[in-house]
């Protein structure tokens, strides 16, 4: 049998919101705001004219360091919310550093 249709809940995970993007000595440092639910969070940079590639897997946390910008170079990061196969949307402009260390 099949459970009544009012049973039913539609899950989904929110959007991460992106809060912060700084340009440290060790780094740029992302951060986001928790999602509901999320096991973790999948964090993506580009630059001005390529496209979103994945950089690091987050648990546990709502930031990133990213150890590998290069000075001098703008960056856009967006961040993936995730819980086991499902995924969040994301936020598809980014939020854009540039590094300067």
């Amino acid at each position: 049998t099949t459970a009544p249709a009012s049973s039913l809940k539609l899950r989904y995970l929110s959007t991460p919101v992106l809060s912060t993007a700084t340009s440290t000595v060790s780094g740029v440092k992302i951060g986001w705001g928790k999602v509901t639910g999320a096991d973790g969070y999948y964090v993506y940079r580009k630059t001005r004219f390529g496209n979103f590639q994945r950089i690091a897997t987050v648990k546990g946390k709502t930031s990133f360091l990213d150890s590998s910008a290069k000075k001098g170079t703008t960056y856009y990061y967006t961040v993936i919310a995730y819980k086991g196969t499902m995924l969040s949307s994301y936020d598809k402009d980014g939020i854009k550093v540039k590094d300067k260390y």
